[in-house]
């Protein structure tokens, strides 16, 4: 009788094994849960963050674009009050700075003799031998892409001079050059030219200004100092029409971020079309952050909208 007794009151052999097992399927089952529930909800936050980040740059972008045609529009047909450089609010919010920057006040890499190609180079690299053998190889690359043309200029020494010997005019390049360079940023084929190095001279370059020399009153301050001339010297002509010019939209959006854009426009280019845009480029921060006014609310609106 006992025996039964004893029989009856014994459990199943390895039921604490199985109830345990079961526990810690059910423990591991909802940590797994939870982590996906986690992974779930920064994976959407990330795309919301990414999203909202995509859409501050394209907004910046057209913000950018617009500043570029209000100067075109600007300079077409100027308004009392409207002079560059300007910061202004543009109509998303973003604040702009726009600078014009006229291309008879830069180096013409395909005009400016060896001399003038040396002291700029050298300035630029801080380092006179580096500047002397980019001059050098600057000549050497253009001299190998003209092309012997009738009427093309013939070459004396290492600058190239109109077949009359008389130095072009400010304006005289307002078409494409059909030898040479085609644009600044063929400079990065030349040996010794670094992508640092091509970033800051591009700057100061052009390929439309057609002069062996810049004009000092239409230089930057900055090209100014490069150039061995007095950097505080202040006055500056008016941009004058026909002629071609950098313009620089420097957009910083609402949230802080930065996006800059540069067209090179030549105005009276042809007599079928206003102005051309020769060069779309990606711009980069130049001289420190772009200025902010201590309170948003007092910078002007660039462009007025008709209600």
């Amino acid at each position: 009788m006992q025996h039964r007794r004893d029989v009856l009151n014994r459990r199943p052999s390895g039921s604490h094994g199985r109830h345990g097992f079961a526990l810690i399927t059910v423990i591991w089952g909802l940590g797994l849960l939870t982590l996906l529930g986690a992974a779930v909800i920064v994976g959407a936050r990330y795309r919301a963050r990414a999203s909202l980040a995509d859409s501050s740059v394209l907004s910046s972008a057209a913000a950018a674009e617009s500043a570029v045609n209000f100067a075109i529009a600007s300079i077409l047909s100027p308004a009392p009050n409207t002079s560059f450089p300007k910061t202004c609010r543009m109509p998303g919010g973003e604040q702009a700075e726009i600078v014009v920057e006229e291309e008879v006040g830069k180096i013409d890499i395909n005009a400016a003799g060896l001399p003038t190609l040396e002291r700029f180079f050298a300035a630029v690299a801080q380092d006179k031998s580096l500047g002397s053998k980019i001059a050098q190889n600057v000549v050497n690359f253009r001299k190998s892409l003209q092309r012997k043309e009738a009427g093309n200029p013939k070459e004396t020494g290492d600058q190239a001079v109109p077949a009359n010997n008389q130095t072009p005019p400010a304006n005289a390049a307002n078409a494409v050059k059909s030898s040479g360079f085609s644009t600044v940023l063929e400079l990065d084929q030349i040996d010794g030219m670094s992508p640092a190095l091509l970033r800051s001279v591009a700057h100061y370059t052009t390929i439309l200004s057609g002069r062996a020399e810049p004009i000092p009153e239409a230089m930057t301050p900055a090209l100014r100092l490069l150039m061995g001339l007095d950097p505080g010297r202040t006055e500056r002509r008016s941009p004058t029409l026909p002629g071609s010019f950098t313009i620089r939209a420097d957009i910083r959006a609402i949230d802080g971020s930065r996006y800059i854009r540069e067209a090179v426009v030549s105005f009276g280019a042809t007599s079928s079309q206003p102005y051309t845009i020769r060069e779309w480029r990606r711009g980069d921060i130049v001289g420190g952050a772009a200025s902010q006014s201590s309170n948003k609310s007092l910078v002007q609106a660039c462009m007025k909208l008709q209600s």
